[in-house]
């Protein structure tokens, strides 16, 4: 039985430790100036871009959301999409998006916000770009909802 319970904590551990993993690569300042409820939001850096789109719009809570990133001049080799709270942990939320077939520059994909008990909820929706060579770019945007 110790030996168990020594397996399960040593498992738990390397579970919580690998959550909180930092990845190498360059970090974009957030998008807090453009409301994700009303229109696609850009994040610009140099000569790379990067749009998202949720919908539907305005964004609901605990409702199926459609994504759609457009990437200009950021190489990857995949894309995912992580949200977080930030007034309040809300777990972990990530999904891999997946390339257009007609047009490499655009990714699609589905989530949803989790429900929260704040009047007023804080998110950060961070693009993760994954290139070749092991670094992942992030781009994070900020999103406001309310419980209404």
């Amino acid at each position: 039985m110790r030996a168990l319970s020594l397996i399960t904590l040593l498992f738990l551990t390397q579970l919580i430790s690998g959550c909180d993993r930092q990845l190498e690569g360059e970090l974009w300042p957030m998008v807090e100036n453009c409301d994700l409820h009303q229109q696609t939001c850009q994040s610009q850096q140099a000569d790379a871009t990067a749009s998202l789109t949720i919908s539907p719009q305005p964004i609901p809570i605990a409702k199926p959301l459609q994504i759609e990133v457009s990437l200009t001049n950021i190489s990857t080799e995949k894309l995912e999409l992580d949200i977080s709270g930030i007034n309040m942990y809300m777990g972990y939320n990530r999904v891999t998006l997946k390339p257009d077939s007609e047009n490499p520059e655009r990714f699609t994909g589905q989530t949803m916000l989790a429900f929260c008990t704040n009047e007023v909820m804080y998110w950060q929706i961070t693009l993760l770009a994954h290139q070749a060579d092991g670094q992942v770019t992030q781009i994070p945007f900020k999103l406001e909802t309310r419980n209404r």
